[in-house]
């Protein structure tokens, strides 16, 4: 792919200004575009990264379009709008969605993409803002061969692992199953933790007899470092979990799949949101477990 292609980039928070940064190393143009003055809009454009005045002007001036997006209201405006990209795009130029959004959601844009000549992409990330800047992402990527061919160069800047899963939709559908398991993963951990606690257990030695055996899992040993070292700062916060369940959830519906369990960790979640930890690392559902079963976790943890 020729660098002189022009890419545009609509959201620049804390992973599209790690992307962005990415992008513009990897010696593509970059075209910006964020309501909000952020401090990655600053650094981009102080890198020659040229700051757009509206989302159309970015898909009007651009080969490939990048969304960034927090939510779906605003992936459904931004992309689906009348002043969004699809609006806006020209002929032969390829939308990929990196937000989290849902296969649904996808496929409908790609079929209104398609009418206009457009190509359409889903690339759903793992791991979050430090490993964007890092430029060690993972890229789960749903769309044609030829469109993901045409787009992986741009996507590989930011990026040590890309997947081509299938057709569109198919990113988003396997990041949501995987925040899915790892959430689930990470409430029953953390309800035996809590548990192991209020019997007596010994959390550290818990650890140890569990890591040595099949249920051991990258999971455990993140959860239990938290809980021995009183870490609970925040790396993911309660409420994204909360988002990315209710949209594999919904998922789950549109398929009429049947998913009891799911439903029952994006119950326990929306609790600890309820007692004051919506904004704060989903690892402090611990402290909130631990209300509910009535000991102070995970101070008494650290009083053996």
């Amino acid at each position: 792919m020729s660098k002189n292609i022009k890419v545009g980039l609509i959201g620049v928070g804390l992973m599209g200004h790690g992307m962005g940064h990415n992008i513009l190393q990897g010696g593509f143009e970059l075209r910006l575009f964020d309501p909000n003055k952020t401090k990655g809009m600053e650094e981009l454009t102080g890198s020659g990264a040229m700051e757009m005045p509206s989302v159309r002007a970015v898909a009007e001036n651009s080969d490939i379009v990048l969304c960034s997006l927090p939510t779906v209201p605003v992936i459904a405006e931004v992309i689906g709008g009348p002043d969004g990209v699809i609006e806006s795009i020209g002929e032969g130029a390829i939308i990929v969605d990196t937000s989290t959004g849902t296969p649904v959601l996808a496929t409908g844009f790609a079929e209104r993409a398609a009418a206009k000549g457009a190509g359409f992409v889903d690339a759903a990330l793992m791991k979050g803002p430090v490993q964007a800047m890092e430029g060690v992402l993972n890229v789960i990527a749903g769309g044609s061969d030829a469109d993901v061919a045409r787009v992986k160069p741009v996507l590989d800047t930011f990026s040590e692992q890309f997947f081509h899963v299938g057709p569109v939709g198919s990113g988003f559908t396997v990041k949501l199953l995987n925040q899915a398991i790892g959430l689930g993963t990470h409430a029953v951990v953390t309800e035996a933790f809590v548990l192991g606690a209020k019997l007596g257990v010994d959390i550290g030695v818990l650890f140890d007899i569990i890591d040595s055996g099949q249920a051991s899992s990258e999971k455990l040993k993140i959860l239990s470092k938290k809980f021995l070292d009183h870490d609970y700062s925040l790396k993911f916060a309660t409420n994204t979990g909360i988002k990315d369940l209710r949209l594999c959830e919904r998922m789950s519906v549109d398929a009429e799949g049947h998913t009891p369990i799911l439903n029952t960790v994006i119950g326990l979640f929306e609790t600890n949101a309820a007692l004051g930890n919506g904004a704060e690392d989903v690892s402090t559902l611990a402290a909130s477990v631990g209300k509910l079963t009535g000991i102070d976790f995970p101070e008494i943890a650290h009083k053996k």
